[in-house]
């Protein structure tokens, strides 16, 4: 059924190295190679120094809540059933620049809470898009 799978992503040039990255079961950040600034979402300019230079780094895959919600209508059916937490995580080895906003699994809404140490989680949803999680077991 056409439509019936998440919203997926379409990589530019600036995010094809991130999502080519989950593909592989990794977290990748681009760094801005003139002042050192992380760069999340990735973009052709450094908005520090406005340098092009960059690198990709690869992260842990893990972090911290920094905040989140319970979402409590089905705004998509690909996104699972009712009710699902949406959180913001810090990612370890980002200086706290990098913060990925992604679905949390593995934890009841009322457990979440600031700081839960979590682990990125990948699901396939297409050869080219694996689409990261975290998980926090708890």
């Amino acid at each position: 059924m056409k439509g019936s799978g998440p919203p997926l992503p379409v990589p530019d040039a600036d995010s094809a190295p991130f999502w080519a990255g989950c593909a592989q079961g990794r977290v990748r950040a681009q760094r801005c190679t003139g002042c050192g600034r992380w760069r999340h979402p990735p973009a052709e300019f450094c908005p520090g120094c406005h340098s092009q230079a960059h690198e990709w780094v690869e992260l842990p895959g893990s972090g911290v809540v920094r905040s989140w919600v319970v979402v409590h209508r089905v705004l998509h059916p690909a996104l699972g059933k009712v009710p699902y937490v949406l959180a913001e995580v810090v990612l370890d080895g980002t200086d706290g620049q990098v913060v990925l906003t992604t679905k949390l699994l593995g934890c009841r809404p009322g457990d979440v809470r600031i700081g839960l140490p979590v682990a990125a989680e990948f699901t396939p949803v297409s050869p080219e898009i694996a689409l990261p999680t975290m998980r926090g077991d708890n």
